[in-house]
This record gives C-alpha cells, structure tokens and sequence, in this order.
C-alpha cells in the first residue's frame, strides 16, 4: 500500500467496528473497471464515512431502489444517469475547453465523494490502470484538477493543504448561525450491508489517532 494511505490511516486512527467487505472482485464485470486499491483499503477499513461531518465518501451498497440495479452495478447506473444530468446542466462547465466526460466514457468522471453544495469529488478514469487516476473535483462552475490519487487528496486535503479545502469542508457562518462546535474528525456511515455504523457508535465509533496534522479541529472526538 502507498505511503499516502499509511499517513491517511494515522492521521484518522482505527475503527471500533468491522464493516461488511465489498465483493471487490465483481467490480471488473458489473462497473467494467476495477476501482483503486487505497479506496478499497479505505472502505475495507472505515467503510463509508463522512468527514468534519459534511463531506461523504461513498461505499457501494448491495441494497437497490425499485427498478434500479444494487452493489458495484448501481454505482454505475447512478453515475452514468444522475451524475451525467448534473454534470451537463452546468452550461458554465461545458463552455470551457477540454471539458472531461462522465464514466463509463473513455477518461470520464467516476464521483467517490460529495458534499452538502452538491461538489463532487472524482476519478479521472484514463487508462486501463486504476492506480494511476488522478482526483479531479467538480464544483458546479468549474473542474478542478489534483496531481494525485484518492488517498494522496484526503491526506492533502484535511492537513490544510488544499486551496478549495472552505468548498469541501462547508461550515456555518458564525455570524448567521452563532458558535459551531468542533465537529469530529470524522464519523461512520453506512456499509455494503447498509448497517448504519453512525447510529449505532456515532463520533466515538473510532480511536482517537492524536494526530496533530488536523489544523482545523483539535481531536478527532472533539
């Protein structure tokens, strides 16, 4: 595993559950690629899990809504129909040049990760290795491109280190809504079962790492 993954998992620390594995190996037929080995670690670990409690990564599920396919070929459908009709309202996103297509197209867009504004965090799918996709986020007036993968950006991103972190890590304005409590670190979501880790264990479903690379929040218990 990468170096970026081993600092990601410091800086979070360790579950207090173990979440449902996600059949990996059925990714290949039913998403038509394999998806890459430190988010698969990530979800093996954590399962899905919302960050600062505002931005979400997103795990496959095996459930599946009325007439729609469930687990790896649902994330699929969903990208290809409601990614997609998000992605082309953007008049403002397709007049720039270059602008980059949604998976399952050749080098399309494969979202992992969104926040409450509706900014989607990708894969830029080129070439048959997923090791080698690049993050790319997608706000609603522009594409913004990181020279990194999935755990090289979280790392990046919650160590103060990326210029667009206010866009992910939505808060309160204190001066609308008052003083906000420190939110956690992080807290669990739901897993490929769709056991809801949170309600059961919420913040304190996790051992507090003590990393002092977080700038924005003191503990990960808060």
């Amino acid at each position: 595993m990468t170096e970026a993954w081993d600092r990601l998992r410091a800086i979070m620390g360790e579950p207090l559950y173990v979440p449902a594995r996600v059949p990996w190996e059925l990714a290949p037929v039913e998403m038509g690629v394999q998806l890459p080995s430190d988010y698969r670690a990530f979800i093996d670990l954590y399962g899905g899990v919302a960050l600062n409690g505002e931005w979400g990564v997103y795990t496959p599920t095996m459930a599946s809504a009325v007439g729609e396919p469930g687990g790896l070929a649902g994330w699929r459908n969903e990208t290809d129909i409601s990614f997609r009709d998000q992605v082309e309202g953007e008049e403002c996103y397709w007049e720039q040049p270059g602008a980059t297509p949604v998976f399952p197209d050749p080098g399309g867009l494969l979202p992992w990760g969104w926040n409450s504004n509706h900014n989607q965090c990708c894969w830029r799918t080129i070439g048959p290795d997923p090791e080698k996709w690049p993050v790319t986020v997608f706000f609603e007036d522009r594409l913004d491109h990181f020279d990194g993968g999935f755990a090289d950006f979280l790392v990046t991103v919650l160590t103060g280190g990326y210029a667009a972190e206010a866009e992910l890590l939505v808060r309160a304005d204190p001066a609308v809504w008052g003083p906000e409590a420190a939110r956690p670190l992080w807290s669990p979501k739901r897993d490929w079962a769709g056991r809801d880790w949170g309600a059961e264990w919420g913040a304190t479903g996790f051992a507090a790492s003590g990393s002092t690379e977080m700038p924005w929040i003191g503990s990960p218990l808060g």
